[in-house]
């Protein structure tokens, strides 16, 4: 009842305008039902402002400074075992001493040694230490300490001086890696908010570590710098799957009270008034077809109880005939019967009696037995006559009532069908589609509870056209997603 109470107060289609962006109005309209609006112009401010509170993503590893530093320890010793073992060989198997530092043999080590170590490898440093056996831990962290400062900001390997705009905040993004996408535990990691000019190019970070070093270390500002590596990227493509997510279902709705003006006389038509329109004449559609699925409900209600007093008719003319032929058969066979033509008239008295004992006895016994047969079969014709004229009424009520099951499973499709084109002239979103038949769809379940058997086989019908419907509007939706 509550359908078709909205159904009554929603204008016809052909009375809401059927405006072009541009038009100008001809006449006030306004709506008779409430109205909620997506307002398109709205709605893109609003994903705008949201886009922008997803800050641009950089993945950084926190733990490359660490390998870095690995890295620079273990070429320093490599260097280190290298030099004993050309300075040893070149003294002919006899351990160096303090006593062969400047020794031609020294030099020539050294020679040998700076063309196969990483350039600017500081031996002028590092040689008078190892040959005398001392430890080379103060000048190791003298090379390191600047590594592992300007390493723990984040770097990019980009060759401008600032990779990123510096007047804007970045999410800086911790990871395990590079290479490998960041995990969904990684992605539900707020990150840390710092400014864009905090990002450093690969450039500018060995250049920082460079200059720490005082002027006449250049070498050691060099040879320090090379183990500076990238530890972060930029990632665009991560930015926009978050703010895609973000937006996504957001929108800006304009609700419209009933009897409120949507568009007025001499307005210009621009998307909101157009989105309005659209959304009038989508909601008189869905209404018009409730209306007209709440009369097929009553006709079918009508139907059913006209199919319910047939039955019982049926049932009683039934009970009257089988108790006419309960009482045909209970009543007592009587009858006159003539005499046959050869048999000598009855006079009286003793030849009645010899008559009776005697060869008549037979014949009234057959002419008995006749009648009985007679009987019978009249019996057993009106029986099968009788059960001839019902089979052939129940056949034929039968029969009426599938052809009427068929008209409205047809009178369904047909509708299902109309409202398919509507929804389509109104470029109606696939979502929106879909939603409207899975609302359909749980309207006539609820409906199919609510009914009796005699009315099920109706409602089934037009819950399977509904749920065709509604299948080939999902796979519209995944083909359009893809």
């Amino acid at each position: 009842m509550a359908m078709l109470g909205t159904a009554a107060l929603l204008p016809a289609q052909a009375t809401t305008p059927d405006y072009k962006l541009g038009d100008v109005a001809l006449d006030d309209v306004i709506t008779p039902v409430p109205l909620l609006v997506v307002d398109l112009e709205a709605t893109d401010a609003l994903k705008q402002k949201l886009a922008q509170e997803i800050l641009f993503v950089v993945r950084h590893v926190p733990q490359a400074s660490r390998a870095s530093e690995v890295r620079l320890r273990a070429s320093l010793a490599a260097a280190r075992t290298r030099f004993i073992a050309l300075l040893q060989e070149g003294l002919q198997g006899r351990a160096p001493n303090e006593r062969d530092a400047g020794s031609p043999v020294y030099v020539e080590t050294l020679a040998a040694l700076a063309t196969e170590s990483p350039k600017n490898l500081p031996l002028g440093v590092l040689a008078p230490l190892w040959i005398r056996g001392q430890s080379d831990e103060p000048v190791v962290e003298a090379l390191l300490q600047p590594v592992r400062d300007v390493m723990a900001q984040p770097i990019v390997g980009s060759k401008t001086e600032s990779p990123l705009p510096s007047n804007q905040p970045v999410r800086l993004l911790a990871v395990k890696s590079l290479e490998d996408p960041p995990t969904a535990r990684e992605l539900a990691d707020a990150g840390q908010r710092i400014s864009a000019g905090l990002v450093l190019s690969l450039w500018r970070a060995r250049r920082l570590v460079e200059t720490s070093f005082p002027a006449k270390q250049e070498a050691l500002g060099k040879f320090a710098s090379a183990f500076v590596e990238v530890n972060a990227v930029p990632d665009a493509a991560l930015t926009d799957i978050l703010r895609a997510r973000r937006m996504e279902g957001v929108t800006a709705n304009e609700t419209y009270a009933a009897a409120q003006t949507l568009v007025r006389k001499g307005q210009l038509i621009d998307r909101k008034a157009l989105a309005a329109l659209a959304a009038m004449r989508e909601k008189s559609l869905i209404g018009s077809l409730q209306s007209k699925l709440a009369q097929e409900d009553a006709v079918a209600s009508q139907l059913s109880q006209q199919a319910t007093w047939i039955a019982a008719g049926l049932g009683a003319i039934c009970l009257v005939l089988l108790l006419i032929l309960w009482r045909l058969r209970a009543r007592p066979e009587a009858g006159l019967a003539t005499l046959p033509a050869g048999l000598p008239a009855l006079r009286g008295g003793a030849d009645s009696l010899a008559l009776a004992d005697g060869a008549g006895g037979d014949v009234w016994r057959q002419r008995a037995l006749l009648a009985e047969g007679k009987a019978d079969r009249a019996h057993a014709a009106i029986r099968s006559g009788v059960l001839g004229w019902m089979r052939e009424k129940l056949f034929h009520t039968l029969f009426r009532h599938r052809a009427e099951l068929m008209s409205a499973q047809q009178r369904a499709e047909v509708e299902m069908g109309e409202l398919e084109r509507r929804l389509e002239q109104l470029h109606t979103p696939l979502q929106e589609r879909v939603r409207a038949y899975e609302k359909r769809i749980e309207d006539l379940e609820q409906e199919l509870a609510a009914k009796g058997e005699e009315n099920r086989e109706l409602i089934g019908a037009r819950i399977a056209v509904a749920r065709q419907q509604l299948i080939v509007e999902r796979e519209r939706s995944r083909f359009s997603a893809n």
